[in-house]
C-alpha cells in the first residue's frame, strides 16, 4: 500500500514519530530515564507528561479523519511540555521540534476542527515557554525551536486564524529572544540574528496579508460590490501595532537602560530594516489604511530623522535611506511634502557631510540620493511638486547644486567615491531630462522673468486651504517666453530672399519700426550687427505691444500663440495638461515672490507694496471708495495677508511675530486669518500649541504675547470643544503652557515648577472645573523633555510637530502629488538651465583630475548627454563650456611633449588623452550648431595637433575648398599634412616667426628641399617639393619601422583615434551650420593663425597660419549661400595679410591671394547681387600686396587673375576692382614668365568683357604689356616679349576698334538724350582722347614693328572720330596736347640710334595730321584756337622738313603732299584768302605761304589758285 503526504496515515505516523522522540528526549533525562540513575526509590514513581503520551500514542491509530479531531487532543501534550518549568531543555527543545513538524504538514488545514483555537494556543503556549537550564549551547538550541515555532505558526495555513493579540505576543517574543539591548549575554549572537531573521519573516508575512485584504476591500468597493470577508484574522490593529513597536525601537533605543551604542545601532537598524521590508511588501496598500499611513508619514519619518541625526552610522543611514526609498517609491504619491522636507532637512545635510564623522557615512548618504534620483519620474515630479509650488523649497535646485558640488574634485589627489556617486546622481538626472529630447516632443522655452500679472490673483486663500490656486487664466501670460527666445530661429535677415518664406517674415517685423529698420538687401552684416538688429526688433515688438495687450483674451503676451499653450523651444506652440501648466506658470510666480520676501525682510511695508505691485496681494481702496466697499476690501486685504504670512516661506519670523502682536484693528484682523490657517482639530494641545509657535517668533512685549495667545486659545477651542468647556481655559492654559517652558528651560530660574505646582496654578481654570490629572501630567512632561522653539530650516533636528502638520497637508490637494509624467517637457527648459552649468564644471573638474579609466568615461558620457539635452533646447553655452574646459586637456597635454618624445606615441598611451580628444570631436560634428566662442578652443586644437604631426591624412578633405584641390601650393602637401608639416620641421623654416621681404619661392622651393643644393624649381608653382614631402613621408615610415612593439601599438591607436574623431567633418559640413555658430567659426579660423605681423617672441609657425587660411577657404566655399554674412571677417583677415605681405612669409601671402581670387571666381557668378561689392572690396585688397612680394608671386597671380576674369568678369562691376586687379597685372607682368599669361588675360579681356567700366584700366594696361614686349636695347638686362610684340599690337588695335563698335550699338539702343543723361557722350569723348594719347606714347617706341603698328591705327582712331561724332573742342584738345607734341618729339628723334625709321613713322603722323585738317576743318575753324591749330601744324611740317634734308625720299614726298592736299581743301573753302587772320590778329595768310616756303618751295599761291 503505497501512502500519500497528507493522508490519515501519514498523519498518524507524523504524530507517532513526534511522540517517540519526545519519549526518547525523556528518558536521555536523568529525572525520566527508566534505569534510575540517582534516586532508587522514584524508580516506578508516577509522570503526568510520559502517561499523557502513552495516552495518545495508543488513540492515534484509530483516527480516520483528521479534520474531525480536535487539534488540541494531540496538541495539548507537547504544549504542556512547553510550559513546564520542571523540564529540562532537550525534551522542551524536542517539544518544539515537534511542533515545527506538525505546523509545516497540513494537519492544521482550513477546515480542521477548532483549528482557531489551536493555532492561538500554540503561539500563546510557545511565548510562556519555560525550562531548567541545562548550559549555554543547549540552551540557546532550545530557545531557537521555539522561535521557529513562532515563525512557523505564522507562516503557516493556520497562521490566518491567529488574533491581532497573538500575532503581536508572536512577534515581541521573537525579537525579544533576538534583542541585542535585552539578550542575556551568555547566548551567543547567532540566536539573536536568527531571532531577528524569524521576527522580520513573520512581519513580512503579516503585511502581506493584510495588504491583499486592503486591495480586495478597495477592489470591491471600485466595483461597486459588497466587501469579501478577510482571508484573516488578524488585519490593520496587528499591523498598526506591529509597526508602532518597530518605531518605538527605533525612537526609544537610546533611552534603553542598559544599551551601548553599537547594540541601539544594532536595533535601529533592524528596525529600519524590517520597516523597508514591510513597506516593500505592503506596497501602495499602505496608503488604503489611515492608521498605517498616518504612522508612516508622522511617526516613522520623524523616529527615522532623529535616529539618523544620533546616530549616524553607514548601517543606520543606509537603513535610513533605503525606507525613505520604499516610502518615496509606494506612498510618494501621498507623502511628498514629508519627502521634501526629510530630504532638505536631513539628507542633503547627511550627503553634504554634516552632521557625520567620516566619509564613508556622506557616501552612504549620497547613495541614498543617488538610489532616488534613479527612480522613474522621480526629478520631474520633485521638481513639478517642490519647486513649482510657492510654499515648499526648491529642492530640485538644491540636489542638483549639492550633488555637483559633491562630485567636484578638489585636487587630483582627492577624487573617491563621493565623486563617484555623485557623477551618477548627476548623469541619472541628466538621462531623466534627456527623455523628452529623445522622444521628440516640442519643450516649452524658458518664461520670461519679466512677464507681469494683468490683474490680481489670489494664492494665500487656496494655499491655506490646501487647494491648487486658480492660475488656468493667468498661465498664458506667465508661460510667455523671453522676446529672445528665438531669435536664432529668424536669422539669415539681411539675405531673407535666398531662404525661403520664414525670414521674409522676420524682415518685414524688422523694417516696421523706425529704429529696427535693417539694411537693404545684398548688404554685408557683421555678427555684431546682426545681433544688434534682432535686439531692436524684439524691443520694437516688445514697446509695440502696449501695456494692455494682454489684458484682453489674456493670450501669450502678444507672441501670437493660440491659448493654452507656450512657446517651444523651436518656436512651435507647446501644449500640456492643464494643472501641469498652471504648476509651471507658479514656478514662475515663485521667483517674483521672492523678490517681495526679500523686501518684506527688510522692511514689511515695503514688501507688502511689493506684493501688491506684482499683484499678489489687493491693492489698497482708493480713498474716495464707498465706505462699505472700502471696509470689505480692508478685510479682504487682512485676510489674504495673513494667509501670504501663514503661507509664504522664508520670511522674517521676528517680524511675523511682531505684526501679529499689533494692536491695529487691522493687524487684529490679519492676527485673526493667520490662526485660522492652522487645523488644530484632534491635535493634542502641546502638539498644537508647538505647532504654531514654531511657525513665528513670539514677541517681547506681554501684551502682544497675551493677543496672540488669546487667538490661538480661540482657535483651538473652535476645533476641540470636547477638550475645554470655554475658549478662555484653552488660552489660560497656553499661556500657562509657556511660562511652564520659561521656568524649566531658563538657567536663571533655581526653582523650578512642579507637577503638582502646574495643577495647582491652573485649578478651576476650565470654566470653573479642574483639567484632568493626566492630562496635565502629559503636558507637563512633554514641555519638560522637549522646550517650545521655532523651527529653524538650517537644522536638521525636524520636531514632530512638523511632521504633524505636513500630515495634515497630505490629506489635502495640495499635498497630493501632482505626476508630470504626461507633461515633462513643460519643465525640462527650466530644469536643464538649472543643472548645466555646475554639473558640467564639475564633470569636467571629473575629466581633468582623475585617473580612474570608468570615472572618466562616465563623465565624458554626461558631458555628450548635457551637450545632446542642451541641443534639443537651443542652449549655445552649453557645448561652449563643455569645449572650453576639455580643450584644455589635449591643448595642456601635448604643449608639454618634449622635443625629444613623439607626440603620436604620447597620445597614444594616454587613454584619458584619446577619450577627451573623442568627446570634443564628438561635441564639435553633433552639436557645432551650439557652438559659439568654443569654436576658438576647437581651432586652437586643430592648429596644436597639427604642430604635432598628429593630424591624420583624412584631415586633408577639409582643405580642398568645395572640392576644387584647395590652394595647393607644394606638391604633395594636401596628400599627407603629417609629411608636409615634418618637410617643414626639417627644413627648419617652420618655426620662424618671421619673413624676409626677399624671400622668393624659388629660395623657399630650395629650404624646402632636402638637399643642400638649389633645386632650380618654378618659384611659382612650388614645384621640386614632392622630394622634400616625399623624403619626409619616407623619413616617417624609417622612424616608425624603429619603435618599439608598444609604441607602434601606441602610433596606430592614436592615429585610430584621431582619424574616427574626423575633425574634418566640421568645417566639410559647416554648411549646416547655424548663423550665429558660423560666423564664430570663420572669427575662430581668422584668429588661429598667431598674429600677423609676428612679434619676435612668437613661437606660432607660419605653416600654422596657411593651414588656418585654406579651412577658412573651405568654409567661405561651403557657405556660399551665406557668404554676406562671413565675408566681413575674412576681409579683415585678409586685408592683414596683405597689407603686412612684406613680414609674412611667401607662401601665405601666396595662398591668400590665390584664395582671394578663386573665392571671387567662384561666388561672383552666384551670388554677384549680393556679394559683388564686397567681393570687389576684396579683390582691391591685391593693391596693398608689396611690389616685390608680388613680384615673387608673380606666377601664381596671373595664373589665378587668369582664372578669375575669364570665370568671372562679366560679374566684375566695381571700377576700383578693375583698377586693382590691372594694377596687379602691372607689376607681376614684369616676370618674363608670367607675361605671355597677363597678356592672354588682358586679350581675352579685350575680346570677351571689354566694358565703359573696365576700358581706360584695360586698355593702359595692354599698351603697358605691349611696352614691355619691346626689348630694350640700351641695356641688355630687359629681353622684352618679341614674339609677343604682333598680339600685342593687335590688342591695341582691338580696343580701337571696340570703341567704334560700342558707340555704333549704343546709338541704336538709345536716344541722343538717353546718350547725354546716362554719360556716354562724355564717356566716348574722354575715351577717345585717352587711345590718341597711348597711340602717341606707343609712337615714340623703339620697336619699328610698334611704331608701324600704332600708326596704322592712330590714322584708323582720327578717320573713327567722324563716326565718333567728337565735337570740335575734343579734335582741338588732342591736336594741341598730343599729336602736335608728338610731331615736334619724333622730329627731334629722327637722328637717334635708338629710333630706326623714325622718318617713316613722322611720314605716318603727318599724314594722320593732314586728314583731321582735310576731314574736320569745317568743325576747327570755328573755334578761337584754330588759328594756333594751323600754325602749329604748318610748324611740324616745317620742322620735319629741316630735318629731313639729310635724310632721303621718304619725307620729301609725302610733306608736300600733305601739304598741298591741306591748302587745297582750305581754299576751297574760302578760308585761306589774303587777309586771313586769326582771334590773336596773326596773319595766317602771310603765316602759311611763310612755313609752306620752308616745307615744300614748290606750292605757291599761283599753284593753288590754279
Amino acid at each position: 500500500m503505497t501512502l500519500h503526504r497528507g493522508s490519515p496515515a501519514a498523519h498518524t505516523l507524523l504524530l507517532n514519530h513526534e511522540i517517540a522522540s519526545v519519549i526518547t528526549a525523556m528518558r536521555h533525562n536523568a529525572k525520566w530515564a527508566m534505569v534510575p540513575r540517582y534516586y532508587e526509590e522514584d524508580r516506578n514513581e508516577p509522570s503526568k507528561y510520559d502517561d499523557a503520551f502513552r495516552a495518545l500514542r495508543s488513540e492515534i491509530f484509530k483516527f480516520q479523519d483528521w479534520r474531525d479531531v480536535d487539534p488540541m487532543i494531540y496538541l495539548s501534550p507537547f504544549l504542556n511540555l512547553i510550559k513546564a518549568s520542571d523540564v529540562s531543555g532537550p525534551i522542551t527543545g524536542a517539544a518544539a521540534v515537534a511542533l515545527q513538524r506538525i505546523l509545516e504538514s497540513d494537519l492544521l488545514a482550513p477546515g480542521t476542527r477548532n483549528v482557531e483555537q489551536a493555532i492561538n494556543q500554540i503561539v500563546e503556549d510557545a511565548t510562556q515557554c519555560k525550562f531548567e537550564s541545562t548550559n549555554n549551547s543547549s540552551d540557546e538550541i532550545v530557545l531557537l525551536n521555539i522561535v521557529q515555532v513562532l515563525g512557523q505558526a505564522v507562516d503557516s495555513a493556520a497562521g490566518c486564524f491567529l488574533t491581532d493579540e497573538s500575532i503581536c505576543k508572536a512577534v515581541q517574543a521573537a525579537f525579544m529572544l533576538g534583542d541585542p539591548v535585552k539578550k542575556p549575554k551568555e547566548y551567543g549572537d547567532i540566536m539573536g540574528y536568527y531571532s531577528r531573521q524569524t521576527c522580520g519573516a513573520m512581519i513580512r508575512t503579516v503585511f502581506k496579508n493584510v495588504a491583499e485584504q486592503l486591495l480586495a476591500a478597495q477592489a470591491a468597493e471600485m466595483n461597486q460590490q459588497p466587501v469579501p470577508e478577510p482571508t484573516c484574522r488578524y488585519g490593520v490593529r496587528a499591523a498598526v501595532n506591529i509597526l508602532e513597536f518597530l518605531i518605538d525601537l527605533i525612537q526609544k533605543g537610546p533611552s534603553l537602560q542598559g544599551a551601548t551604542k553599537e547594540t541601539v545601532e544594532e536595533m535601529v537598524v533592524f528596525s529600519l530594516d524590517t520597516v523597508h521590508a514591510v513597506i516593500c511588501v505592503a506596497g501602495g496598500a499602505l496608503v488604503l489604511a489611515e492608521p498605517l499611513a498616518r504612522l508612516v508619514q508622522v511617526d516613522l519619518l520623524y523616529s527615522m530623522c532623529q535616529a539618523v541625526v544620533q546616530y549616524s552610522s553607514v548601517s543606520v543611514i543606509t537603513g535610513f535611506c533605503q525606507t525613505l526609498l520604499a516610502i518615496s517609491s509606494y506612498l510618494g504619491h501621498v507623502s511628498m511634502a514629508q519627502m521634501e522636507t526629510v530630504l532638505q532637512r536631513v539628507l542633503l545635510k547627511l550627503a553634504d557631510g554634516k552632521g557625520v564623522l567620516a566619509l564613508e557615512q556622506q557616501e552612504a548618504a549620497l547613495e541614498g540620493l543617488l538610489d532616488l534620483v534613479r527612480q522613474p519620474n522621480f526629478v520631474h515630479d520633485m521638481f513639478v511638486n517642490c519647486d513649482c509650488r510657492v510654499e515648499r523649497a526648491n529642492l530640485f535646485e538644491e540636489v542638483c547644486s549639492l550633488i555637483s558640488k559633491t562630485a567636484f574634485p578638489v585636487s587630483k589627489t582627492s577624487v573617491g567615491p563621493l565623486n563617484f556617486i555623485s557623477l551618477e546622481a548627476l548623469l541619472a538626472i541628466l538621462n531623466a531630462l534627456a527623455q523628452s529630447a529623445r522622444n521628440g516632443q516640442e519643450l516649452l522655452a524658458a518664461p520670461s522673468p519679466a512677464n507681469e500679472l494683468p490683474f490680481y490673483a489670489d494664492l494665500w486663500g487656496p494655499l491655506v486651504a490646501g487647494t491648487h490656486p486658480d492660475l488656468g487664466a493667468l498661465a498664458d501670460v506667465l508661460l510667455a517666453p523671453h522676446p529672445f527666445t528665438h531669435h536664432h530661429h529668424h536669422h539669415h535677415l539681411h539675405h531673407n530672399t535666398s531662404h525661403g518664406h520664414g525670414h521674409t517674415a522676420s524682415s518685414k517685423s524688422l523694417t516696421t519700426s523706425g529704429s529696427a529698420a535693417l539694411p537693404e538687401p545684398g548688404a554685408v552684416l557683421s555678427a555684431a550687427e546682426v545681433v544688434a538688429a534682432e535686439a531692436r526688433s524684439a524691443a520694437s515688438a516688445t514697446a509695440g505691444a502696449g501695456p494692455g495687450s494682454t489684458a484682453s483674451g489674456l493670450t501669450t503676451a502678444g507672441s501670437g500663440l493660440p491659448p493654452g499653450s507656450g512657446a517651444g523651444v523651436r518656436g512651435v506652440p507647446v501644449t500640456g495638461p492643464l494643472e501641469l501648466r498652471c504648476a509651471m506658470a507658479e514656478r514662475c510666480l515663485k521667483a517674483r515672490i521672492g523678490l517681495a520676501v526679500d523686501h518684506f525682510n527688510k522692511d514689511f511695508k515695503k514688501g507688502f507694496v511689493a506684493m501688491q505691485a506684482a499683484k499678489l496681494l489687493p491693492e489698497q481702496p482708493p480713498a474716495n471708495t464707498d465706505p462699505e466697499a472700502a471696509a470689505a476690501a480692508k478685510k479682504l486685504l487682512a485676510t489674504r495677508l495673513g494667509h501670504f504670512l501663514r503661507t509664504c516661506p522664508g520670511l522674517n519670523k521676528t517680524t511675523i511675530g511682531e505684526l501679529l502682536g499689533d494692536p491695529d484693528p487691522f493687524y487684529l484682523e490679519v492676527l485673526e486669518a493667520y490662526t485660522t490657517g492652522f487645523d488644530f482639530a484632534h491635535l493634542k494641545f502641546d502638539s498644537a500649541l508647538r505647532m504654531f509657535l514654531e511657525s513665528f517668533k513670539l514677541p517681547g512685549e506681554a501684551q502682544k504675547i497675551d493677543r496672540i495667545i488669546n487667538a490661538f486659545g480661540r482657535h483651538y477651542y473652535a476645533g476641540n470643544e470636547d477638550v475645554f468647556r470655554c475658549a478662555d481655559a484653552a488660552y489660560v492654559l497656553a499661556y500657562s503652557v509657556i511660562m511652564l517652558n520659561t521656568d524649566q528651560h531658563n538657567n536663571q530660574v533655581k526653582n523650578k515648577m512642579t507637577l503638582e505646582s502646574f495643577q495647582r496654578n491652573l485649578r478651576g481654570v476650565n470654566d470653573g472645573t479642574d483639567f484632568d490629572k493626566r492630562f496635565l501630567e502629559e503636558i507637563y512632561y512633554s514641555i519638560v523633555k522637549t522646550p517650545l522653539r521655532l523651527s529653524e530650516p538650517a537644522s536638521m533636528d525636524v520636531s514632530e510637530q512638523c511632521f504633524l502638520q505636513l500630515a495634515q497637508v497630505s490629506g489635502t490637494q495640495r499635498g497630493l502629488v501632482l505626476s508630470s509624467e504626461s507633461g515633462r517637457h513643460l519643465f525640462d527648459t527650466t530644469m536643464f538651465r538649472l543643472i548645466w552649468g555646475p554639473a558640467v564644471h564639475a564633470m569636467c573638474a571629473i575629466v581633468d583630475n582623475c585617473s580612474n579609466e570608468a570615472l572618466i568615461g562616465s563623465a565624458l558620457e554626461g558631458l555628450q548627454l548635457a551637450c545632446q539635452i542642451a541641443a534639443a533646447h537651443e542652449l549655445e553655452d552649453v557645448a561652449d563650456s563643455i569645449i572650453v574646459n576639455l580643450s584644455k586637456i589635449p591643448l595642456q597635454q601635448l604643449a608639454q611633449v618634449p622635443a625629444s618624445a613623439r607626440s603620436d606615441v604620447v597620445f597614444g598611451r594616454d587613454p584619458r588623452l584619446r577619450a577627451v580628444t573623442r568627446t570634443l570631436a564628438a561635441v564639435i560634428n553633433k552639436h557645432g550648431d551650439s557652438l559659439r566662442g568654443g569654436w576658438a578652443n576647437v581651432m586652437d586644437l586643430v592648429v596644436q595637433l597639427y604642430r604635432r604631426g598628429l593630424l591624420p591624412d583624412s584631415f586633408c578633405r577639409a582643405l580642398n575648398g568645395d572640392g576644387d584641390g584647395g590652394l595647393v601650393v607644394r606638391d604633395g602637401e594636401c596628400s599627407s599634412l603629417r609629411a608636409r608639416r615634418l618637410a617643414l620641421q626639417r627644413a627648419g623654416t617652420a618655426n620662424s616667426g618671421t619673413s624676409s621681404i626677399f624671400k622668393h619661392i624659388s629660395s623657399f622651393t630650395q629650404i624646402l628641399s632636402l638637399s643642400s643644393e638649389p633645386t632650380g624649381n618654378d618659384p611659382s608653382t612650388g614645384r621640386g617639393n614632392t622630394n622634400s614631402i616625399a623624403a619626409a613621408a619616407a623619413a616617417m615610415e624609417a622612424a616608425n619601422a624603429l619603435l618599439s612593439e608598444p609604441e607602434r601599438a601606441a602610433v596606430v591607436a592614436a592615429e585610430d583615434c584621431l582619424t574616427k574623431c574626423a575633425f574634418e567633418d566640421a568645417f566639410m559640413d559647416s554648411k549646416f551650420l547655424k548663423q550665429e555658430s558660423l560666423v564664430q567659426l570663420v572669427r575662430a579660423i581668422c584668429g588661429s593663425g598667431g598674429p600677423i605681423p609676428r612679434p619676435p617672441s612668437s613661437s606660432m609657425p607660419w605653416d600654422a597660419s596657411e593651414l588656418c587660411l585654406e579651412l577658412l577657404f573651405t568654409v567661405l566655399l561651403r557657405n556660399r549661400d551665406r557668404i554676406t554674412l562671413l565675408w566681413p571677417r575674412a576681409y579683415e583677415h585678409f586685408a592683414t595679410i596683405f597689407q603686412h605681405s612684406r613680414e609674412c612669409d611667401t607662401v601665405l601671402v601666396q595662398k591668400a591671394i590665390m584664395a582671394m581670387m578663386r573665392l571671387c571666381q567662384r561666388l561672383l557668378p552666384y551670388k554677384a547681387a549680393d556679394i559683388s561689392e564686397p567681393l570687389m572690396r576684396g579683390i582691391q585688397l591685391l593693391s596693398l600686396v608689396d611690389e616685390q612680394v608680388a613680384h615673387d608671386l608673380a606666377s601664381t597671380i596671373a595664373a589665378e587673375i587668369q582664372s578669375l576674369l575669364q570665370g568671372a568678369a562679366a560679374y566684375i562691376h566695381n571700377q576700383q576692382a578693375w583698377m586693382s586687379i590691372c594694377a596687379l597685372i602691372k607689376v607681376i607682368h614684369l616676370d618674363p614668365a608670367s607675361y605671355p599669361v597677363c597678356l592672354d588675360t588682358i586679350t581675352w579681356v579685350v575680346k570677351e568683357s571689354l566694358s565703359m567700366l573696365n576700358y581706360h584700366t584695360v586698355v593702359s594696361t595692354a599698351v603697358d604689356l605691349l611696352e614691355r614686349a619691346v626689348p630694350d636695347p640700351r641695356r641688355g638686362e630687359r629681353p622684352g616679349h618679341p614674339n609677343h610684340i604682333g598680339q600685342a599690337i593687335r590688342l591695341v588695335q582691338s580696343a580701337e576698334e571696340w570703341l567704334e563698335l560700342w558707340w555704333i550699338s549704343s546709338q541704336s539702343k538709345h536716344s541722343p538724350e538717353a546718350l547725354d543723361r546716362l554719360g556716354f557722350l562724355a564717356f566716348k569723348a574722354d575715351t577717345w582722347h585717352l587711345l590718341i594719347g597711348w597711340l602717341c606714347r606707343l609712337a615714340k617706341n623703339t620697336s619699328v614693328e610698334v611704331r608701324t603698328g600704332t600708326m596704322s591705327c592712330l590714322q584708323r582712331t582720327v578717320v573713327a572720330a567722324e563716326r565718333l561724332i567728337i565735337p570740335a573742342p575734343g579734335l582741338a584738345r588732342s591736336l594741341t596736347e598730343l599729336l602736335l607734341p608728338l610731331g615736334h618729339d619724333l622730329v627731334k628723334l629722327m637722328h637717334s640710334r635708338d629710333m630706326p625709321q623714325c622718318d617713316v613713322t613722322v611720314r605716318e603722323l603727318v599724314r594722320a595730321l593732314s586728314k583731321m585738317v582735310l576731314l574736320y576743318h569745317t568743325q576747327l575753324e570755328s573755334l578761337p584756337s584754330f588759328g594756333a591749330i594751323w600754325r602749329g601744324i604748318l610748324d611740324v611740317l616745317a620742322a620735319a622738313a629741316a630735318a629731313n634734308r639729310q635724310q632721303g625720299e621718304v619725307l620729301a614726298e609725302a610733306l608736300p603732299e600733305a601739304l598741298k592736299n591741306m591748302l587745297l581743301v582750305l581754299h576751297s573753302k574760302g578760308m585761306l584768302v589774303e587777309g586771313w587772320k586769326d582771334a590773336e590778329g596773326v596773319d595766317l595768310w602771310e603765316f602759311t605761304w611763310r612755313q609752306t616756303a620752308r616745307t615744300a618751295p614748290s606750292i605757291n599761291p599761283q599753284s593753288i589758285r590754279s
